[in-house]
């Protein structure tokens, strides 16, 4: 009952403020823009005085207070003084467009049947850092559910009356740019109605119109355009995107409020100018609480003057200033395509003096908010201005190509307007093509489909310019029964595509949760913190956020497109699921102020945590919550302590381990690790290339020394990929950025370097040692493989760019058999390994299958001398291949449960222990012939 009562002050006090600066064209257009305005200002007003009260138990309880006792303070003064003022009714904008206003709210009523039937929940979370989305619609809903509502009801009210206030204002603004009723009921009915040329091929490929029907009723997916561009399937052009962004509709309704303040102004002065006497106009003090602008004689200075004039009669400008400056927090890509759209009408239309104060005042609001969303993410990847929208290879012809088939159906009627209205209107319609241009020529975030929503405020706009060409041919004298018959087949048209794209949001899938009894939701509310994360599986919808919990790591995909740095928060969130060291894994989780870890079977048996360490948690943290019926995927608890237990505080200082490995480049850690080897002494060296250095480990993983220094210098390295110990310990590493290979001594000083054969090589990717001590180096950038004797001769070069025997494409690793010298080399992209004699004579070839979906060039291969096989990693398979020497397939090599390999590349055998590199998860796997996983 509390949330319903607030929203009824809000709503009152934005019906206060609207009739104090504005006139309407209809009852609907008062109720929408109170609405609209009330939400706006309850809103920011709830949200400032929480931030006052944040450290009170309950900042929104104080907020709510605080928010109502001003609220009936400002209706308490608002009813005396309009008991002394007469007529203190809200001014109607005059002449008004003939006929009633009834229909416009069976209309309005059928609108918010169809709005309750398209809104459901949905909203993702990601904690930590500063919020970069807006959010204030969203804080309100949160508000209601607070005061007493269903937070669904809470969400989907606001949803529902927002969207329908939205039709209301696009209602009215066609009912005063066209002065005609119908104008405005059609252009609103349009709305649901996208005009794609889509449906056209969808309904040509059925056999039947009964099959047509049957596809029609049954259709889940949007109807596709034929365009491989990004974000074309996902019904961008459909009422899904109102569902899914639930503030949308509102902000939009607030520019709406905005452009029928201009457009009336700007009649009115039209209206003066001719002689005719105009209505009421807000600006000065009147009676009914409405304005007028009027000039006063100048005194003073020019400057003072013109300021008096501008805060004096410029008071509605200064207004919808501070409105439009309230969007961002709600809705920051509306306040973006409101800029572009006045920044066109300050060039296009009079009253330039106080648009500048309308836009001075909304910036001053604007600017602080802009700043804060753009703060806390990472770093900023491509450019503000991007030709093209998504399409790819942008030309003129092909942008025009693209509006008119997506829009393909409503276009001969807009162009019929717009050979039929006046300049002012023509004027109004160049203005919102700004929005057009600003989705084309701009980008605003990592995902660029995300300006489809530009595109989506501008044909909402247009719509009313095809509702005028459809009742204009409906009206037509001059042809009579063409008129009409042409107005219907255009109509119908548009309401045949748009109607198909319905049934997939009608047929969708849809999840329900029971949260308001849930036993895990009640555990949470009660017996956790506010204050702290939880690490979990990427959830999108759980009891955890229904109890309105944070994540540190959710769905990501909303955070993404904010600008968030989701991959440093995924490479975090791994670590701290997988690290075997617990005073680290303590460490991190104080660090990102998590309290709390769940252990479900979805993080147990997880794609991206390749090796839980549930272990870890079990014996160092308290267990507080367990699902022992498995109604929760089997979710275990554990807490996080305030202060780190005596347990792991006893624990000896971790030492660092390649088999911990984890992304960075502190000691033991790899940042795309793509060379491995072992010396003499069964000591492993990795090669860390992005971080140019090669590591050493003992044969039990722990780090003993790091070789190499960055940079372009002599013996310096850049981007170490393979690397090859000969039997006297000197390392040979192919250095792919620096486009050479180095020699070091077993101590890890400079002996040589070589830029190998003309033209030199290129991205040397491998290196391997024959029975001879020959080198060879798989010189990737050419294509071909170069044999070398110790001190860097060449003693053989093969291979050319192709798919022929002997030709090599992007090939990745080589090995050498020492029994019998032949080279076998990993050519992925072709599917195969070749096998050459120690000169490159081509011997034979065989099929790797699991390299068909190669992705990532990491294939390795590694010689068993012992056992006569040969290994070969397939990256998107996961595992480690084995064939014998000869091509047949024996099976294949994982690392023993719960271990598993992460994007294996390279590999090094040394006895029985094959050590492989897992580059997805930077670090190293150890599988034991003697004892590993074979199957």
């Amino acid at each position: 009952m509390l949330a319903l009562i607030y929203l009824a002050v809000a709503i009152y006090l934005g019906d206060l403020l609207c009739r104090r600066f504005y006139r309407f064209v209809s009852s609907a257009h008062r109720l929408a823009a109170a609405v609209l305005i009330g939400l706006l200002l309850s809103s920011w007003s709830t949200y400032l005085l929480a931030l006052v009260f944040a450290q009170a138990a309950r900042p929104l309880l104080w907020a709510d207070l605080c928010f109502f006792g001003a609220a009936m303070t400002v209706i308490f003064l608002s009813i005396r003084r309009s008991r002394r003022q007469a007529g203190s009714h809200s001014v109607f904008i005059e002449p008004r467009a003939s006929g009633s206003e009834i229909w416009d709210w069976i209309m309005l009523a059928m609108y918010f049947g169809l709005a309750c039937w398209m809104m459901f929940t949905t909203y993702p979370f990601f904690s930590g850092a500063p919020i970069r989305y807006h959010f204030l619609f969203f804080f309100q809903a949160g508000n209601l559910e607070f005061l007493g509502l269903n937070i669904a009801w809470s969400l989907n009210i606001l949803s529902a009356v927002t969207m329908v206030c939205m039709l209301a204002l696009v209602m009215s603004l066609g009912e005063l740019l066209f002065n005609s009723r119908p104008v405005g009921r059609i252009g609103s009915a349009l709305f649901f109605l996208n005009g794609s040329l889509a449906s056209i091929p969808f309904l040509r490929s059925q056999s039947s119109l009964t099959q047509a029907f049957h596809a029609v009723l049954h259709l889940r997916g949007f109807l596709r355009s034929g365009y491989p561009y990004r974000g074309e399937d996902w019904g961008i052009w459909t009422q899904s995107v109102y569902i899914n962004q639930r503030h949308f509709a509102s902000g939009i309704g607030i520019l709406l409020i905005v452009l029928i303040f201009l457009i009336d102004r700007y009649q009115q002065r039209t209206s003066a100018e001719s002689g005719k006497l105009p209505a009421p106009i807000a600006g000065s003090e009147m009676p009914d609480g409405s304005a007028i602008i009027k000039s006063e004689p100048r005194q003073g200075s020019g400057v003072i003057v013109f300021a008096r004039e501008a805060v004096v009669s410029g008071k509605s400008f200064i207004f919808t200033g501070l409105l439009l400056g309230a969007l961002p927090f709600w809705n920051a890509l509306v306040f973006t395509a409101a800029f572009g759209v006045l920044l066109f009408l300050l060039i296009l239309f009079p009253q330039r003096k106080y648009m500048l104060l309308l836009g001075i005042a909304a910036a001053i609001v604007a600017l602080p908010q802009l700043w804060y969303l753009s703060a806390g993410g990472g770093p900023r990847n491509y450019s503000l201005f991007q030709w093209g929208y998504t399409i790819e290879h942008p030309t003129i012809a092909k942008i025009v190509e693209y509006l008119g088939y997506t829009f393909g159906l409503k276009w001969p009627v807009i162009i019929l307007a717009l050979l039929l209205v006046s300049w002012f209107q023509r004027r109004f319609f160049i203005a919102i093509c700004s929005l057009v241009l600003v989705a084309f020529l701009f980008r605003f975030s990592v995902e660029t489909p995300a300006n489809h929503k530009f595109l989506n405020i501008w044909v909402i706009l247009a719509n009313l310019f095809a509702a005028y060409g459809i009742a204009w041919l409906w009206n037509l004298k001059t042809a009579p029964i063409l008129g009409p018959v042409v107005a219907t087949a255009m109509t119908a048209s548009i309401m045949v595509g748009g109607a198909i794209d319905l049934f997939p949001i009608y047929n969708r899938h849809l999840a329900e949760f029971a949260y308001a009894n849930d036993p895990l939701v009640k555990w949470v509310l009660s017996e956790t913190r506010t204050d702290k994360a939880f690490l979990t599986d990427r959830f999108m919808y759980h009891p955890i956020l229904f109890a309105g919990r944070k994540l540190f790591c959710g769905y990501t995909l909303f955070a993404w497109g904010a600008g968030y740095d989701i991959v440093k928060r995924e490479l975090i969130q791994r670590e701290m699921f997988e690290s075997r060291d617990p005073r680290k894994v303590y460490r991190l989780l104080k660090e990102n102020n998590i309290g709390y870890v769940a252990f479900d079977n979805g993080v147990r048996h997880s794609q991206i945590i390749k090796r839980p360490n549930e272990q870890i948690y079990a014996e160092y943290f308290p267990k507080v919550f367990e699902d022992k019926q498995g109604k929760y995927s089997s979710l275990t608890i554990y807490n996080v302590p305030e202060t780190e237990p005596a347990k792991l505080r006893a624990l000896p200082e971790h030492a660092t381990n390649m088999f911990e490995g984890g992304k960075g480049s502190g000691k033991g850690q790899f940042d795309d690790p793509l060379g491995i080897a072992v010396d003499g002494a069964g000591n492993v060296l990795v090669a860390d290339s992005r971080n140019a250095r090669i590591e050493k480990f003992t044969p039990s993983g722990t780090f003993i020394t790091s070789i190499g220094t960055k940079g372009t210098g002599y013996g310096q390295l850049k981007e170490p990929n393979g690397i090859a110990i000969d039997r006297d310990g000197y390392i040979y590493v192919a250095d792919a950025g620096n486009h050479r290979v180095v020699k070091l001594g077993p101590d890890g000083s400079v002996i040589a370097q070589w830029s190998g054969p003309d033209p030199g090589f290129y991205a040397p990717r491998d290196i391997a040692i024959g029975p001879d001590d020959s080198l060879y180096v798989l010189d990737q950038g050419h294509s071909r493989i170069v044999k070398m004797d110790p001190e860097g001769n060449v003693l053989a070069v093969w291979g050319s760019e192709g798919a022929g025997e002997g030709q090599f494409a992007n090939h990745t690793g080589l090995a050498v058999d020492a029994k019998t010298s032949r080279v076998y080399v990993a050519d992925p992209l072709h599917k195969r390994i070749q096998v050459f004699d120690s000169n490159g004579k081509f011997l034979w070839k065989w099929m790797v299958q699991e390299w068909q979906h190669n992705i990532w060039p990491l294939e390795h291969v590694v010689i068993d001398p012992k056992r006569d096989r040969l290994y070969a990693s397939a990256a998107a398979a996961d595992t480690v291949l084995i064939f014998d020497l000869n091509g047949t397939r024996m099976g294949a090599l994982r690392p023993m449960p719960p271990d598993r390999l992460d994007g294996p590349s390279a590999m090094a055998l040394w006895g029985d222990k094959v050590y492989v590199l897992s580059s997805f998860s930077d670090r190293v796997n150890l599988i034991n012939l003697g004892g590993g996983s074979k199957r």
